[in-house]
């Protein structure tokens, strides 16, 4: 694959475009990615006020009482998409899916405490803790190269 910046002073803002001979996995990997760029916020909703939410503040989303909510340190916020949604949005981003209930940030992850039984903890650097289900390990180890 060839890479290739054109600086052009003229632009008011960057424009992408992609040249290829057939959409491939790695081709729309590539543009999951650089969608994923353009919105770093998401809308939740907290004691009737709605608030506009940074990625970068967020440990968590998870599912409760058939609602969505975003774990920050500012309180938990109830967002209007469900967690399929979350997770095709935020594809090559470093949300991960670890459970049905479950997408963490896995930069906010301070450590991952693996037991005997072969489940694990996701401990945040805010010492809060998410279950990884069995059948998202793979995942996870996949993510982290192990």
């Amino acid at each position: 694959m060839k890479i290739e910046i054109a600086i052009k002073p003229d632009l008011k803002e960057s424009h992408v475009v992609v040249y290829t001979n057939e959409v491939t996995d790695e081709v729309q990997n590539i543009v999951d990615r650089l969608s994923n760029l353009q919105t770093k916020i998401i809308t939740g909703t907290q004691d009737k006020k709605i608030y506009l939410i940074d990625y970068d503040e967020i440990y968590c989303f998870y599912s409760e009482n058939q609602k969505i909510f975003a774990k920050t340190d500012k309180g938990n916020f109830c967002v209007k998409q469900r967690l399929y949604e979350l997770e095709e949005m935020l594809t090559g981003s470093s949300f991960l899916r670890i459970s049905n209930s479950c997408i963490v940030n896995m930069d906010k992850v301070k450590n991952l405490d693996i037991s005997y039984s072969g489940s694990i903890d996701i401990v945040f650097k805010n010492e809060s803790k998410e279950f990884a289900s069995r059948r998202y390990i793979s995942k996870i180890k996949k993510y982290l190269g192990i």
